[in-house]
């Protein structure tokens, strides 16, 4: 039994419902149901539709409609029950694995989100909403094959969906197809400019690839839609000292350090900065507070060293 209904019906409703004659078919009941719901008569819906597939288990239409109207009063686990049974007899029906689907991805199960709606989009489903449903599930789960295939299916549909083109430049980085991927988040970023997720995507690919100029542009456009983020921060500080301009890198490491102190590697870039500056005192300092925190940390133990040689030449 799928799902047990309390006696609460009003008396009108429990008299028409609980002495129906027992040679009602389950089409009947199938009816009543749908009459019942154009009356807001759900509890005796879900009645009627219950008794259907106890008549005949095999009728797919009364397990379907029973599973709407369970999802429909909230209870997602009798419903998805009853979505799997109508699939398993109606498996040609792609609006059933569509249901099932966007629960399953309502209730964080991807995986299972991720099987009925690759079998709804085999079936010919074409929503937009689903594919991209799909995409989202298949990207929890790392399935960057899935995510292509649904993210082109969304933008053959509608090219302006930005978060398909998110998705699909990340997996196209994940697979190593850089070009392509900067493409696909450009794409992103002229959609929704304040998109913080790809432009901090766009620059992780350009500091990765060393390519430091361009990823400045990604991270400063992200910085200025949302300051507070750490990570962020001293990306843009490292790039500004990579690229030779440690002035600039001075003040942003300073800020990255008062944000999160118990990062040894700010220290030490700060402690980096500082010695070309010429403030080797300072430099020292950064350097000795990086290896309190890390007294393993071989960078900051080399850098100290030479720090405090330059301060004896000095």
């Amino acid at each position: 039994m799928c799902y047990e209904v309390p006696p609460h019906l009003d008396n009108t409703l429990e008299s028409d419902v609980l002495h129906e004659s027992v040679s009602e078919n389950a089409s009947v009941l199938l009816q009543k149901a749908r009459h019942y719901i154009e009356f807001g008569e759900t509890h005796a819906a879900v009645d009627s539709l219950q008794r259907a597939v106890e008549i005949d288990a095999d009728f797919g239409d009364a397990w379907h409609l029973l599973a709407t109207v369970l999802q429909q009063i909230g209870d997602a686990d009798h419903a998805r029950q009853c979505f799997k049974k109508a699939a398993s007899l109606l498996s040609d029906r792609p609006e059933i694995w569509l249901q099932l689907g966007t629960l399953e991805f309502s209730q964080e199960r991807y995986r299972d989100a991720r099987a009925a709606l690759k079998k709804y989009a085999s079936l010919g489903g074409s929503d937009s909403d689903a594919l991209l449903m799909l995409a989202k599930a298949a990207f929890r789960l790392a399935d960057c094959d899935t995510v292509l295939f649904a993210t082109a299916e969304v933008l053959k549909a509608d090219e302006n969906q930005y978060e398909a083109w998110e998705l699909r430049g990340i997996c196209q980085a994940r697979k190593g197809r850089y070009n392509a991927a900067v493409m696909s988040l450009n794409m992103a970023l002229e959609l929704h400019p304040s998109s913080v997720y790809a432009l901090n995507t766009v620059g992780d690919l350009c500091y990765e690839e060393e390519n430091y100029e361009r990823a400045l542009d990604f991270y400063r456009s992200s910085l200025a839609a949302q300051w507070d983020q750490p990570r962020i921060l001293f990306r843009v500080a490292t790039s500004l000292w990579m690229i030779g301009r440690w002035q600039a890198a001075i003040p942003l490491f300073e800020e990255y350090v008062r944000l999160e102190p118990g990062d040894p590697r700010g220290w030490n870039n700060l402690g980096v900065a500082l010695r070309e500056k010429g403030e080797v005192k300072r430099a020292i300092e950064c350097y000795q507070h990086a290896l309190e925190l890390d007294p393993d940390f071989e960078i900051a133990q080399r850098n100290i060293e030479t720090a405090k040689n330059k301060q004896v030449a000095l």
